[in-house]
């Protein structure tokens, strides 16, 4: 295969660590469906979902940057909305008019990170 004598050793380390993963995450599996004082059972089933969900937690999902940016735009235009309103100041046209772009942008970046999602 071309690996060398430590790259072996270290992948049976990965694979022995995997499986002590595997088997922690198949005896929570176990106890969370057992709720009787019953002997423990894994079935193969528990042990497949046990792999499976260490296998996506070991990539994680990703955010790209440009969605987190649109999260807080998102968030802080929201929070300047509710900190703009003020009927007094809503008498003058310039105010209202920027109340309402501000809360257009509000509505148009919650909408584009809820369909990002």
């Amino acid at each position: 295969m071309g690996f060398s004598d430590p790259a072996k050793d270290g992948v049976k380390k990965a694979g022995e660590d995997f499986i002590k993963h595997v088997i922690a995450e198949a005896n929570r599996l176990e106890s969370s469906q057992n709720a009787g004082t019953g002997p423990v059972e894994i079935t193969k089933g528990m042990v497949a979902n046990a792999a499976l969900i260490q296998r996506r937690s070991l990539g994680g999902k990703k955010t790209p940057l440009s969605h987190k940016v649109l999260r807080i735009v998102s968030t802080a235009t929201t929070l300047l909305v509710g900190i703009m309103v003020d009927k007094d100041k809503m008498q003058d046209t310039f105010y209202l008019v920027l109340f309402i772009m501000v809360i257009a942008v509000a509505i148009i970046t919650t909408t584009v990170s809820i369909m990002k999602e």
